[in-house]
């Protein structure tokens, strides 16, 4: 009986899911990345109730660090290429588009998990990047957006940039053989570079220098639970990171402007009952029509859903696939208060693969791609101006259990 309950809450969570994904409509996930190191990007970015590796187990869920069956430390790097192209025609000033130059981007992830013998306690530490963009337009006569025509003079060249890392000590405790709760302090950088400035950091189009990395913190708190039918479930909550006001300084003088991460929660389903077989699927929400920073440049609240498959080929290889689809926090109407941060991506695709050199140490590969998608808006009455992206990533890292 049980296991018909767990089998239909599963396949329950899969409909819902799936209804959430994405039509016709533009959608993204906003600023937040899908995953966090190549096991988890691979399996995409599902892991509240799937902890594969030290890295995903840590991220989403502190409470499923508990079920990873050894000590582990892991380390990864992600190199992700954007092509970003923005679009403009203005009555008068002609229409052209212009791609970016934002190049390659490196995010890195370390994740420590330490089992205390003896003890229903599990400890552990991630490093990672959970959030970023960057985009460099250059200047484009024929665009006009990015020309010093008429009443755009000075907005091109453009450059943006965000990198958000967080440091997460993480505690777990396992409360009986099937549940165990975890809760972990965050510690949150935020760099964020944005020239020119505009509405609503300033009310006019204004020449911008780099800024400092500015600190902030927050909380983590998840359960994981197991079931002896091999369905599994985990809930988290990430609270909302407070950081300080980010300073920009421009030739008129210092200009502050909040800008926080937005609280996320997690569910999470995985199906282990399969020899060999890895199933997970994950719901999240995040909170940006709620958070100083994202409320002002017009975002809303999205939903996101996660499905991954893993499949052990032998007991040196195995494979993952993952796909992740997303609501999207820009909308049209916020087009213009956001055409140097195109954070409208659509739908991942991801696959990946672990090989263990000896029972101890294994390389761990993925690859994600990004798949085309655009929104238009207007700056005023006859006016469009669009983004439109698409992206790579390779990652890679080394995972060794003790």
């Amino acid at each position: 009986m049980l296991k018909k309950v767990f089998t239909r809450l599963f396949v329950c969570t899969g409909l819902i899911l799936t209804a959430l994904a994405p039509s016709s409509q533009v959608q993204a996930q906003g600023i937040a990345v899908t995953g966090v190191g190549p096991v988890n990007r691979s399996f995409g970015g599902a892991g509240t109730a799937a902890p594969l590796d030290a890295i995903g187990a840590l991220h989403w869920n502190p409470g499923s660090i508990s079920a990873l069956q050894c000590n582990e430390i892991g380390f990864g790097t992600e190199l992700l290429s954007a092509s970003i192209r923005l679009s403009s025609s203005i009555p008068g000033l002609g229409a052209g588009s212009t791609n970016s130059d934002a190049g390659w981007a490196a995010v890195p992830t370390i994740g420590w998990v330490h089992h205390l013998d003896g003890t229903p306690m599990t400890i552990g530490l991630g490093v990672y990047g959970v959030a970023g963009f960057k985009n460099n337009m250059p200047f484009d006569a024929a665009n006009p957006v990015l020309s010093n025509a008429g009443p755009f003079t000075g907005i091109g060249p453009a450059f943006g940039s965000a990198e958000i890392l967080q440091i997460a000590p993480t505690m777990s405790y396992q409360l009986t053989d099937r549940l165990s709760v975890g809760f972990a302090p965050t510690i949150t950088t935020e760099s964020v570079i944005l020239d020119p400035l505009g509405p609503p950091i300033t009310p006019a189009t204004t020449a911008a220098q780099g800024n400092r990395m500015h600190w902030g913190g927050g909380f983590q708190v998840g359960a994981y639970y197991r079931s002896e039918y091999g369905i599994n479930a985990g809930a988290t909550f990430k609270s909302k990171q407070w950081i300080e006001e980010l300073d920009f300084q421009t030739a008129g003088g210092r200009v502050n402007f909040n800008l926080d991460y937005p609280a996320i929660v997690s569910l999470g389903l995985s199906y282990t009952g399969m020899e060999n077989w890895t199933f997970a699927i994950d719901g999240r929400y995040f909170d940006y029509e709620h958070t100083d920073g994202y409320r002002e440049l017009g975002w809303r609240s999205v939903f996101a859903g996660a499905v991954g498959v893993q499949y052990r080929a032998t007991d040196r290889l195995s494979a993952r696939f993952g796909y992740n689809f997303n609501q999207n926090p820009i909308e049209s109407g916020a087009v213009a208060t956001n055409l140097i941060s195109p954070l409208i991506q659509d739908m991942n695709f991801s696959t990946g693969a672990t090989y263990m050199f000896t029972n101890q140490v294994a390389f761990n590969a993925a690859y994600v791609y990004l798949v085309n998608n655009s929104v238009t808006g207007s700056l005023g009455p006859g006016t469009t101006v669009s983004n439109e992206i698409s992206a790579h990533s390779l990652i890679a890292g080394v995972s060794v259990k003790y």
